[in-house]
C-alpha cells in the first residue's frame, strides 16, 4: 500500500511541475550585436514601462529569460540603448535578432504564431507611418521653396487621404484578428472621434477574453478623458455664447482667501471688472499692472474689481495677490483649477478673461486690455 501511495505522490508532483512549466514563459535566442550585455525584459503599457527580469547575453549574443508574466501583452527586450517589442504570454518561444549599429536588420520568432503575427502588425504600422512621413517632408520642402497655397493644399489633402485609408485598414485588421493583444495594438492607431464607438465595441469584445487587461482599462480611461474634455469644451462654448455684451451677468458665490462667501451680486451698484486669472498664468500677471492702474484711477467713481483665481493652492494665490499689489478687497476662488465653477459658468477656456459689468449687472465689455479698459471706464464713469 505504501508503494502505491509513493507512486501517487511522484505522479502528482510530476503533474504539478508540468503545470508550473506551462504557466511560465521561456524566452531565449541569439542577438547578434549584443554580446556580453545586460538585457532587460520590460512590460509595456500605454502609460508606463516596467522592468520584470534581467539577464546577461553570452559571447555570441545568446540569452534566456524564464519566469511568469501577469498578463499577455506588449513586452520588449532592452540592452545598450537598443530595444524591440514583442508580443508575449506565459509560453515557450525563441526570438533571434541581428543589429547593425542601432538598426534592427533582422528578426525571427519561433514557437508562437501570435507573436509572429504581432510583428507583421508592427511592420504594417512602420510602413504606413513612413508613407505619411513622405507627405510631411514633401510639404515642408515645397513650403520652403515658396510653393503656392494651392499646391500645399494638394499635398495636405493627399496626406489626409492616406491617413484615412490607413485607419480603415487598421479597422479591418482589428475586425479580422483573433488575438486581442494585436487588436488592441491596432486600435491604438485609431484615435479620431468619429471612430470611438468602433473602438469601444472592440474593447467590449476583448474584455470578454481578457477581463482584467491593463490595456483595456487604460484605453477606456483615455476615451473617457477625451469625451469629458470634448463635453467640457462644448459646454464652455455654449456658455460663452450666452455670456455676451448686453446680457445679465450670472451671479455666483465663491470663497475669499479668508474663507468667507463672496458673491458677484453683492457688488451690484458698482461698475465691476470680473477678472479670471491665476498665479501660474504669466499673461495674467503681465496684465495685472494695467488693472491696478485702472482701479486706482476710477475706484473713487464707483469702479471695483472682482478677481476670480483658477489656482489650486491657496498659498500660491495669496502670494500672487501680494506680489502684484492687487489691493481691491474682492478676491474669490474655489481652488478647482480649470474646473472653477464660475469660470465654467462664464465659458472661460483661456485666461486672462475679463467681463466689465455695469451697476445694474449688465455686461458692457469683454476682455478689455490695457488702454482699452481705461477708455471704456472713462466713457462709463467720466
Amino acid at each position: 500500500m505504501k508503494k502505491y501511495l509513493f507512486l501517487l505522490f511522484i505522479i502528482g508532483f510530476s503533474l504539478s511541475a508540468c503545470n508550473e512549466e506551462k504557466d511560465m514563459y521561456q524566452l531565449s535566442g541569439q542577438i547578434e550585436g549584443l554580446n556580453n550585455e545586460e538585457l532587460i525584459l520590460q512590460f509595456i503599457t500605454f502609460n508606463q514601462i516596467t522592468d520584470i527580469d534581467t539577464t546577461t547575453s553570452g559571447e555570441n549574443g545568446s540569452y534566456s529569460f524564464k519566469g511568469k508574466v501577469k498578463e499577455p501583452g506588449f513586452y520588449r527586450i532592452s540592452g545598450n540603448g537598443k530595444y524591440w517589442m514583442i508580443r508575449m504570454d506565459n509560453e515557450k518561444m525563441k526570438m533571434n535578432a541581428k543589429f547593425d549599429d542601432d538598426l534592427l536588420e533582422e528578426m525571427e520568432i519561433i514557437g508562437s504564431e501570435k507573436a509572429i503575427y504581432f510583428q507583421e502588425v508592427i511592420r504594417f504600422f512602420i510602413d504606413k507611418q513612413n508613407e505619411l512621413a513622405v507627405y510631411g517632408q514633401e510639404f515642408q520642402n515645397k513650403q520652403m521653396a515658396g510653393a503656392s497655397m494651392e499646391e500645399l493644399k494638394g499635398i495636405e489633402n493627399s496626406y489626409l487621404a492616406a491617413e484615412a485609408s490607413m485607419k480603415e485598414e487598421l479597422k479591418e485588421k482589428a475586425k479580422l484578428t483573433d488575438d486581442p493583444i494585436a487588436g488592441i495594438y491596432l486600435l491604438s492607431g485609431i484615435n479620431s472621434a468619429e471612430d470611438v464607438e468602433f473602438v469601444k465595441g472592440k474593447l467590449n469584445d476583448y474584455s470578454i477574453i481578457m477581463p482584467n487587461s491593463t490595456y483595456i482599462v487604460e484605453m477606456r480611461e483615455k476615451i473617457k478623458a477625451n469625451e469629458d474634455a470634448i463635453a467640457q469644451q462644448a459646454a464652455m462654448e455654449a456658455a460663452s455664447k450666452k455670456i455676451d455684451i448686453g446680457t445679465i451677468a450670472p451671479d455666483f458665490t465663491q470663497k475669499t482667501p479668508q474663507g468667507a462667501d463672496l458673491s458677484l451680486s453683492s457688488l451690484q451698484g458698482q461698475v465691476v471688472l470680473l477678472d479670471f486669472w491665476a498665479s501660474w498664468c504669466k499673461p495674467c500677471r503681465l496684465e495685472n499692472p494695467a488693472i491696478v492702474a485702472a482701479y486706482n484711477k476710477y475706484k473713487s467713481k464707483g469702479f471695483t474689481v472682482l478677481s476670480v483665481s483658477l489656482d489650486k493652492e491657496r498659498n500660491a494665490w495669496m502670494n500672487a495677490i501680494a506680489q502684484d499689489g492687487l489691493i481691491w478687497p474682492n478676491h474669490a476662488s474655489d481652488l478647482q483649477f480649470w474646473n472653477n465653477a464660475a469660470a465654467r459658468e462664464y465659458g472661460v477656456s483661456s485666461i486672462p478673461a475679463a467681463f466689465l459689468i455695469d451697476e445694474n449687472g449688465v455686461i458692457i465689455g469683454r476682455d478689455l486690455r490695457g488702454n482699452a479698459l481705461e477708455e471704456k471706464l472713462a466713457e462709463v464713469l467720466g
